[in-house]
């Protein structure tokens, strides 16, 4: 069972820094809109699983790893 959180919205965040991009790069990469983004990371929307499919690819990390993995540093 996937469970979407505000956590799942921090890890975007978080890889998405560990990975050196910016908002706009990752938007772009994935093909969202910036601002969609924004208020995923600022956790003002949850990411639909089809978006969180899109992010995970965009930052090179499985979907289970966005959503399940629990990180050494708290994001």
């Amino acid at each position: 069972m996937i469970i979407i959180d505000k956590t799942v919205c921090k890890r975007i965040s978080y890889y998405r820094r560990g990975c050196n991009l910016t908002q706009e790069e990752l938007a772009s990469n994935v093909g969202i809109r910036l601002n969609h983004l924004i208020n995923i990371e600022a956790e003002a929307r949850i990411p639909r699983i089809n978006e969180l499919v899109q992010l995970a690819v965009g930052l090179g990390i499985s979907i289970e790893e966005l959503v399940n993995k629990v990180l050494s540093e708290s994001p």
